[in-house]
C-alpha cells in the first residue's frame, strides 16, 4: 500500500533524519510558512553515540530555534571552557567566557533531540517516527520524494526539496550515488555516560592521547559524557568486549585514569564510525544533504553539533530562496554549496592541521606548553574551538610562529 502526497496537498521539504542538522532546517523552514515532513526511523527519545558538547557558537544558534531555554530547563549543564591536556600531561585553559564572555553546554542527545523534535511539531512540522526511507524518487533527473516504510506499508513522500540530514550512512546520499570513500583517517567514535565522574570547576575536557583523543562534558542529571576517538583498526582487532576495550583505552589517559577508577559507567559503550566522511556534491536537482551526511572530517575541534546546525542554518536560507523563486533546480540551490564552502572551509584546514599535532604526540606536549604560557594564542585557540572566530586565524604564519617559536 502507498500513500503519496503530491501538489497543493504535498510539501515543500521532505527532510530526512531527525538530528540537530534535519531539525533546525526543518524548524526554520516552517517558521518561514514553509511546509515540512520530518521522517526518521527512530522513534524519540532516542540515544546517539556523541560528544554531547554545544559549543559557544551553536549556543547562539539553539537561542535562534527557540531551544536554547529549553534546553536550559530540561537541565542542560553551562560551563566556561575546556581544558586542553596533551600526551605528556601538560595542560591549557581555553576559557570562553573569559575570552569573549561565552559559555559552552553539556546535553545529553536523548534530551536535545526531543527537544528539537517537539519543537517542529509545535511549529506545524509532520514528524514521522519509525519511518526508514528505502529509496529517492525521480522524475527524470529531478528528485521529487522518498519512498520510505513505515508499520509495513509502503509511503512514497513527495516534496519539492527532499533534505538528506541522515548522518554518516545517510541513505539519501547513497540511493544518489553520492557516496566518495576516504582511505584516510578510519577512526571511529565511542561514547558512555558515567556518574560520580570527578569534574571540576565548570569546565570540559579534553585529553590527547598517543593513540586517540578523548572529550569529557559534563550532562544533566550529573552525568558526564566520556567521548574517545581511536583509529578504527584498534577496535577491530581488540580482544574482549567493545565496553573492555573503551574502559581499558580510558586507562592509558593520565589524567583520566584514576577518575574512571572511581566512577560508574551507566550505559553502553556507543559507537558511531567511520568518522571521516565525504561527497560528490552537497546539492543538486530537487536534493541537498546537511549535517553528517555532507560529509564530516575529525570531531576534535567540536564541530559535530554546531556544523549540524549551522548547516541547518545554510540549509535552511537556501531552500526558501529557491522556494520563493519556484526553481528548486541544482541552478536554484547551488548558493547553498557556496555559502558551505565560504562558512566551512577555514575549519577544515584547521582540523587537518590539528591533525599533524594529534598524531605526534612530542609535537602536541610542545605546543601546549607553549600555548599555556602565550595568552594570544590560547585565544585564539578558544575563539576556534567556539566556533566564534575564523579558524583560519590558526593557519596564519603569525600563530604557528607564536605557537612553535621556542
Amino acid at each position: 500500500m502507498s500513500e503519496r502526497r503530491a501538489g497543493g496537498s504535498g510539501y515543500d521539504a521532505v527532510v530526512v533524519g531527525g538530528g540537530p542538522a534535519g531539525t533546525s532546517t526543518a524548524i526554520l523552514l516552517a517558521e518561514r510558512g514553509q511546509r515540512v515532513a520530518l521522517v526518521d526511523r527512530a522513534r524519540f527519545p532516542r540515544v546517539k553515540a556523541c560528544a554531547e558538547f554545544v559549543n559557544p557558537e551553536a549556543l547562539r544558534i539553539l537561542d535562534r530555534l527557540g531551544l536554547l531555554e529549553r534546553a536550559r530547563a530540561a537541565g542542560a549543564v553551562e560551563f566556561h571552557g575546556m581544558r586542553l591536556v596533551s600526551p605528556g600531561g601538560h595542560q591549557t585553559l581555553l576559557d570562553f567566557y573569559a575570552d569573549a564572555g561565552r559559555s559552552a553546554l553539556g546535553i545529553s542527545r536523548w534530551a536535545l533531540d526531543q527537544l528539537a523534535i517537539e519543537r517542529c511539531r509545535t511549529l506545524g512540522v509532520e514528524v514521522m517516527e519509525g519511518t526508514q526511507v528505502r529509496g529517492v524518487l525521480r522524475e527524470g533527473a529531478q528528485v521529487i520524494g522518498v519512498r520510505a516504510s513505515r508499520a509495513g506499508q509502503s509511503v512514497d513522500l513527495l516534496g519539492r526539496v527532499v533534505v538528506g540530514a541522515d548522518g554518516h550512512h545517510s541513505a539519501v546520499s547513497r540511493e544518489l550515488g553520492l557516496d566518495r570513500p576516504r582511505a584516510w583517517p578510519r577512526r571511529i567514535g565511542l561514547a558512555a555516560h558515567y556518574e560520580d565522574f570527578p569534574l571540576s570547576d565548570a569546565l570540559g575536557e579534553m585529553h590527547v592521547g598517543r593513540n586517540g583523543y578523548c572529550g569529557v562534558a559534563p550532562q544533566e542529571g550529573g552525568r558526564v559524557n566520556v567521548a574517545m576517538v581511536v583509529e578504527l583498526k584498534r577496535v577491530e582487532g581488540r580482544v574482549g568486549s567493545v565496553a573492555e576495550f573503551f574502559e581499558r583505552a580510558l586507562a592509558t589517559y593520565p589524567g583520566l585514569r584514576e577518575r574512571v577508577g572511581v566512577a560508574r559507567r551507566v550505559t553502553p559503550v556507543r559507537g558511531v564510525g567511520p568518522l571521516a566522511r565525504r561527497v560528490q556534491r552537497v546539492s543538486g536537482d530537487g536534493f541537498l544533504l546537511v549535517g553528517d551526511a555532507a560529509g564530516f572530517f575529525d570531531p576534535f575541534t567540536g564541530e559535530g553539533i554546531v556544523d549540524a546546525l549551522r548547516g541547518g542554518e545554510l540549509a535552511a536560507e537556501a531552500i526558501n530562496a529557491a522556494l520563493l523563486r519556484d526553481d528548486v533546480t541544482a541552478r536554484g540551490l547551488a548558493a547553498y554549496a557556496a555559502a558551505r564552502k565560504q562558512v566551512f572551509q577555514s575549519k577544515r584546514r584547521a582540523a587537518w592541521l590539528v591533525q599533524a599535532f594529534v598524531r605526534s604526540p612530542g609535537l602536541m606536549d610542545y605546543a601546549v606548553r607553549r600555548i599555556a604560557g602565550r595568552d594570544d594564542c590560547a585565544a585564539a585557540l578558544t575563539g576556534v574551538f567556539g566556533d566564534y572566530r575564523d579558524a583560519g586565524v590558526v593557519l596564519s604564519p603569525r600563530f604557528l610562529w607564536r605557537t612553535l617559536r621556542p
